[in-house]
């Protein structure tokens, strides 16, 4: 499996099929011009054997959390007010393929290039927001936590996915 840009020429859209509409639907109609419009990225996973085969996609983008919304043990250490963060947009596996890691190894993917980008621009979390409760549990198996008890927003605070992916911290950063 590979990880890559969605390419319109390159990757068949129109096949891709998760079980969730919304989501087939951003893929197949908008995740091209989204990209086209500086509005979000998304990066497809795509079987090595046939490169226009999509396994999976995630989006990713930016955002602002309210530092209010995050838990006190996290954020006593930031300024109140908005705090920049990284978005998963989305995330979905094609349904012939679910089960197999697909789409644990799509979320540490994204997780590597949100670190990557808070690197060079700064963020203090990763922020997503589930589709379901199948999907907090699977959020939470990385380390995600509810910013509502019973809510779908979810974050991971960027030192965690430093220190989930041995990577040295940026020296005097806030978030971490």
């Amino acid at each position: 499996m590979i990880i890559e840009s969605l390419q319109k020429e390159k990757h068949d859209r129109r096949t891709f099929t998760c079980g969730v509409e919304s989501l087939d639907r951003f893929l197949q109609a908008n995740a091209h011009q989204a990209a086209s419009k500086g509005l979000s990225q998304t990066y497809v996973a795509i079987d090595d054997a046939d490169e226009s085969v999509i396994l999976g996609y995630y989006t990713l983008t930016t955002c602002m959390v309210e530092a209010g919304e995050l838990p006190e043990t996290f954020s006593r250490k930031l300024p109140n007010g908005e705090l920049p963060a990284s978005l998963v947009a989305r995330l979905a596996v094609a349904e012939r393929v679910k089960g197999q890691g697909v789409g644990s190894l799509m979320l540490m993917d994204a997780l590597t290039r949100c670190a990557r980008v808070a690197e060079e621009v700064g963020g203090v979390a990763v922020v997503v927001d589930a589709l379901d409760e199948a999907a907090v549990q699977f959020y939470e198996r990385f380390g995600f936590s509810r910013l509502e008890p019973r809510g779908l927003k979810m974050f991971i605070p960027m030192a965690t996915i430093r220190t989930m992916l041995n990577i040295e911290p940026i020296k005097n950063n806030l978030a971490g």
